[in-house]
């Protein structure tokens, strides 16, 4: 296991807040212990601690924004240093355009004549945090999108800043509401996913490359180069030019292109289609082009998920997830689709071929296992597109996503520091019945529950501890 946990404790009058990351590396010996107490002005503290964490895991980082559309473009720092964009947008819209329509959401985020390359997500104003993290972070990738407010306080927000387009979404304007639960089965859900894939098909029709993106997924850079096959990257000796691990030729045939919930980003990058269609689609990133075929595939995706015909197999199915895994899928067999090992594509998709099924690749369009748990693009040295908070457990919400990318420093929606503050720091090292049972079972044989057990109730009696602590010295 060898982890080393850091934590950040805020002293306030009436509440401890704590910020917490982790960053694996070497095992040591000794207890945790408690290794500084400051009381320097919350911001600096906040920066140090952070780029510590940052620094452990840079090269996750150095490449957020280095490829705007078309390729180029500077690095920038990593997301936890960014809270102040907030108020510096680094791509201003022109705010008088945006009347509330998707048109003009469109032109906002896709300036020129004719329709290109967009990103769209929906949301309602119940996951403003989650909002306005999604915009930063798109904004820094120099990734043009869109963000359909489900409601009418969501547009209201995004509307009066300067760096989403943003428009109202049929729900919004019928003052629809959600019951607040993330679950498929949920009583709104499946009114929610027949008015997003509605909204999609709308972009398409007009013409857009629509990827369509869960509001609970960081934008670390543009994909726009890669999906569209576009500038630099595209090039002999680009990151996606021919012969490279990423080719990004292939997927050019592809008019539907989905990412994966399957759990090994290397397999995923062997196989390619064969390990894909072994797996759950997840259309929280699915790319539609305005094919002929993209087109029909979009209309009766969303028919299908609103108005099913009687007797078929959608009429049980309660997302527009289940929905479109099926269609893509032969009745009653598996995958139910042809999927050749290495391939970027899989052939007889929907209904034997009616359209092209592209595979995203695992390792650049990372889902929570893969890159919190994993690290996968630290071991497979790549530099992915997007991180997907799935696999985040705890009830699977909001505030879980929202802890999932804090650790991992790729939160910018917090609100300014409170300049008293005050901090307590606390260093965790591998303690010392852990490093026993490590040692019991040899480091190739530790990641069992005896040694992960032994490992949580060591570091929440720790944690409690300087709780304690933080609360005792004010």
């Amino acid at each position: 296991m060898g982890a080393r946990f850091t934590a950040l404790l805020l002293v306030g009058a009436a509440s401890l807040m704590i910020l917490a990351s982790s960053m694996f590396g070497s095992s040591s010996s000794g207890a945790g212990r408690i290794v500084h107490v400051t009381e320097r002005g919350v911001a600096a503290a906040r920066q140090q601690q952070l780029a510590a964490t940052a620094a452990g895991s840079r090269s996750r980082l150095t490449n957020l924004a280095e490829a705007a559309p078309g390729g180029g473009g500077a690095a920038a720092p990593p997301l936890a240093t960014a809270t102040a964009s907030a108020a510096s947008p680094e791509r201003p819209a022109a705010r008088g355009a945006l009347d509330g329509s998707l048109e003009a959401a469109l032109r906002v985020a896709v300036p020129g004549e004719a329709p290109g390359f967009v990103m769209a997500s929906f949301a309602n104003s119940a996951l403003n945090d989650h909002l306005v993290n999604f915009v930063l972070c798109a904004v820094r990738a120099r990734a043009p999108f869109v963000i359909g407010a489900v409601d009418q306080a969501a547009f209201t927000m995004l509307s009066a800043r300067r760096d989403a387009p943003t428009y109202v979404t049929p729900m919004a304007k019928e003052g629809a509401s959600l019951d607040g639960s993330n679950q498929h089965s949920s009583g709104s859900w499946k009114r929610f996913a027949g008015m997003r894939t509605g909204e999609v098909l709308r972009m398409v029709r007009l013409g857009y490359s629509v990827l369509h993106t869960d509001i609970d997924v960081v934008w670390l850079r543009s994909p726009e180069p890669y999906l569209m096959c576009s500038g630099e990257a595209s090039r002999p000796g680009g990151e996606h030019g021919p012969g490279s691990r990423f080719e990004c030729g292939p997927l050019l045939s592809a008019d539907v292109a989905v990412s994966s919930d399957n759990m090994s980003p290397g397999r995923d990058t062997e196989g390619r289609a064969s390990y894909s269609a072994g797996g759950t689609f997840n259309t929280g990133i699915l790319f539609l082009r305005p094919t002929v075929k993209g087109r029909a595939f979009a209309e009766e995706w969303h028919a299908n998920v609103v108005s099913p015909p009687p007797g078929s197999r959608y009429v049980s199915l309660t997302s527009d997830q289940q929905v479109f895994n099926h269609m893509m899928r032969k009745p009653r067999q598996w995958p139910g689709v042809d999927a050749p090992h290495g391939s970027a594509v899989m052939r007889e998709a929907w209904d034997g071929g009616r359209v092209t099924l592209g595979s995203l690749p695992l390792a650049l369009f990372l889902n929570g296992h893969g890159y919190f748990v994993q690290r996968a693009d630290l071991r497979l040295k790549v530099s992915p597109f997007a991180v997907h908070a799935t696999y985040s457990l705890d009830n699977h919400d909001g505030v879980a996503k929202r802890q999932r990318f804090r650790e991992a420093a790729l939160w910018a929606a917090d609100p300014p520091p409170r300049p008293e503050a005050r901090y307590l720091a606390l260093n965790f090292s591998t303690p010392p019945l852990v490093q026993t049972k490590i040692d019991k079972y040899g480091r190739a044989n530790a990641a069992n529950i005896d040694v992960h057990s032994a490992a949580l109730n060591a570091y929440v009696a720790e944690l409690r501890d300087a709780l304690a602590l933080a609360r005792a010295l004010g």
